[in-house]
């Protein structure tokens, strides 16, 4: 991994009359991308032991297979949010709440 490549989540948060709330916590994307990478992994192993076929009696069509699908596009949607030079993702004010997220 690059240094360059590093990006971190900030979030800052302004709550109606009061002071700019800020969450220090800066989040690596690269710590979100290892995660799901495991996940991704354990999902994969699971697959060779399920039915590809959804049970029909199941009250859910949510399937292992979709899961490690919607694994593969949120591990897409990072590495795009990573490769770009620092921007504002989320910049949203109303009348109470300012919400800002930034990628730096």
């Amino acid at each position: 991994m690059s240094i360059k490549g590093f990006r971190l989540l900030w979030i800052k948060l302004q709550i109606e009359n009061k002071r700019f709330i800020r969450i220090p916590i800066p989040i690596p994307f690269y710590i979100f991308q290892e995660l799901l990478d495991c996940f991704l992994n354990l999902l994969t192993v699971t697959c060779f032991f399920l039915p590809k076929v959804p049970d029909p009696d199941s009250s859910s069509r949510i399937t292992i297979y979709s899961v490690k699908a919607l694994v593969i596009m949120v591990m897409k949607l990072l590495d795009s949010l990573n490769g770009d030079e620092p921007y504002n993702l989320v910049d949203v004010t109303t009348d109470k709440v300012k919400v800002l997220i930034k990628v730096r």
